[in-house]
């Protein structure tokens, strides 16, 4: 059964998961639904379910992945006991994936020894991306019943991060952000320039390479809380539950 498994992902996405990584391994659905936030919670667990929610699509039974996605919503949104506050369960297990990328980050780039530059740039483009969309969607939730809730959750999650931003700020107040992120799609896209970041020397900050993807980088956050100021109003609770 495995085998014919790793034969379907094999024909579809040519390139194998990193050895001992999250993905390397299977995990039982039904494991996915337990001990969310336990002592047995571990990143690779937390890293499945997130980015199942965040990234995730099907590659063959499409109703069960869809009604797994939404029954994982709902073990989120029972969390939340009052309708008008938001989602924060899930808004707080999202935040947590985030710092746990950027430790995770750290690890691998100095005691694991592997290629810092590419990560990093990943890191402040492709990874904040998504941990804004799923940020931002659960911004949505405010004032809304748990029903209302998993809709429009499992409807922002079903429809690529960009999109999902646009939905969420409109497309207006995402343009700056998107020509950020085109730039960086642009140059990754490069074998020349991945091959270039991945030789950059530990500590090179001054690479050029480098340090052109990363001055955007900064740019691409300074637009992205642009965006986040424009569409949640300075009452909204969300700035208050992501810092306190």
């Amino acid at each position: 059964m495995m085998t014919k498994i790793e034969e379907t992902i094999a024909a579809i996405v040519p390139i194998e998961p990193s050895p001992g990584g999250a993905f390397a391994k299977y995990i039982v659905r039904d494991d996915m639904l337990k001990n969310l936030g336990g002592n047995n919670d571990s990143n690779e667990t937390l890293t499945r379910r997130m980015l199942l929610l965040l990234e995730g699509e099907w590659l063959c039974a499409e109703s069960a992945f869809k009604s797994f996605r939404r029954e994982l919503l709902g073990r989120y949104v029972d969390g939340t006991p009052k309708d008008h506050q938001l989602a924060l369960f899930l808004m707080n297990d999202i935040i947590r994936y985030w710092r746990t990328m950027t430790v995770d980050y750290m690890y691998k780039t100095t005691e694991d020894q592997k290629p810092w530059a590419i990560r990093n740039i990943k890191l402040v483009f492709s990874r904040k991306l998504m941990y804004a969309s799923g940020l931002f969607s659960v911004g949505m939730t405010l004032e809304m019943s748990a029903q209302q809730k998993i809709d429009t959750l499992d409807r922002l999650f079903s429809i690529p991060a960009i999109e999902r931003m646009e939905e969420i700020c409109g497309k207006d107040k995402m343009v700056k952000v998107l020509g950020c992120y085109n730039l960086f799609l642009e140059r990754i896209g490069d074998s020349s320039v991945r091959a270039a970041l991945k030789a950059v020397k530990p500590g090179d900050h001054k690479n050029p390479t480098f340090r052109e993807l990363k001055n955007e980088g900064h740019k691409f956050t300074r637009e992205l809380l642009l965006a986040f100021d424009g569409t949640f109003h300075t009452t909204h609770p969300i700035r208050r539950a992501i810092f306190f």
